[in-house]
């Protein structure tokens, strides 16, 4: 009984106060018109910024969301091109 009081309380601790670690640029891409940065950190965390001006206004690095191991996100250039051959 007493562990469903706890797990709540515990997930609702790591959502509410994320880890941070620090994230260095990777790369720099410009997809259907659109600046975004990407950044890497420890165990595949992956982080991401999107310029408003140009791409100087990405820094070297940056505090990051931890997610260990997570998958790539699509971009959107995939996304489009994943449309366009179902539409075939």
């Amino acid at each position: 009984m007493i562990n469903l009081v706890v797990l709540p309380l515990v997930l609702a601790g790591l959502l509410s106060n994320p880890e941070f670690v620090r994230c260095h640029l990777a790369k720099r891409v410009k997809i259907q018109g659109e600046m975004v940065c990407i950044y890497k950190g420890p165990n595949n965390t992956i982080g991401y910024h999107y310029p408003s001006f140009s791409f100087k206004e990405c820094p070297r690095q940056f505090q990051c969301r931890y997610s260990p191991n997570t998958k790539r996100r699509p971009t959107v250039k995939e996304i489009m091109e994943g449309l366009q051959g179902g539409f075939e």
